[in-house]
């Protein structure tokens, strides 16, 4: 029996000796392997943005706005007889007479003349309270556009003329269409409405898109847009405060 004993023990030994000894390559490997990594890993932090950001709503006015004339029932029951000129989809031009207004009691024509170019389209009812006032709507045709930034107080002191800017119209969804590109071209020093407005020039004139789709301007278009405040990297995020 002692015999058996001291030779478990000479092979509880040598087991010892072997699975505690790590061959050296491993070692110098596994250091390699980790700095590697490490160093892959920096230049990707380095590489990668992630932008500050403040989110606001977009407001799109066409340079030319429609004009309207209304001819209300009440004034047909008043002796007036109107007689209309211009139909839907003409063209007009500034000058022209959309309809006359003859009054019975004094035998007298007045003119409704229209101060713009534009198409023509007529619409019946002003909601769904009136459905019998009628409206001539001259619609002029727009090549640029003003566009207006609303964002809160949160943050708004960061926002400075020359950021960039993406913007998102409602009427063109962002998957079809993709984004509009633009820059802060000057702040408005007080609030409207309880919100601060800057104002942004778009980077391509025609209102082309991120997707290269030119969209014709509306007199009015609404939306989203996400100013970018600044464009540090990740490492510059966990790090910056640091080198600094």
């Amino acid at each position: 029996m002692p015999e058996i004993n001291e030779s478990l023990e000479i092979r509880s030994t040598e087991m010892e000796e072997v699975v505690g000894t790590i061959p050296p390559w491993v070692i110098r490997w596994g250091i390699t392997v980790l700095f590697v990594v490490s160093v892959v890993g920096l230049v990707i932090a380095n590489v990668i943005r992630y932008p500050d950001t403040l989110h606001g709503t977009v407001l799109m006015q066409g340079e030319n706005q429609p004009g309207k004339v209304t001819i209300r029932r009440t004034d047909e029951n008043a002796g007036f007889q109107f007689n209309f000129l211009v139909k839907n989809g003409d063209e007009v031009s500034r000058g022209d007479t959309l309809l006359t207004r003859h009054d019975p009691k004094t035998g007298k024509d007045y003119y409704t003349i229209t101060p713009m170019k534009g198409r023509i389209y007529i619409t019946k009812g002003i909601d769904e309270k009136n459905t019998l006032d009628q409206v001539i709507w001259v619609v002029p045709r727009s090549s640029t556009a003003e566009v207006k930034v609303r964002y809160s107080s949160k943050g708004a002191g960061n926002v400075k003329t020359g950021q960039a800017v993406k913007i998102e119209l409602n009427d063109f969804p962002v998957t079809e269409y993709g984004f509009l590109e633009g820059t802060i071209s000057s702040i408005l020093p007080m609030q409207v409405d309880g919100e601060h407005q800057a104002y942004v020039q778009l980077d391509n004139p025609k209102i082309v898109t991120s997707e290269n789709k030119e969209i014709p301007v509306l007199p009015v278009m609404e939306g989203n847009a996400e100013i970018m405040l600044s464009d540090r990297s990740i490492f510059q995020r966990l790090f910056g405060s640091l080198l600094n």
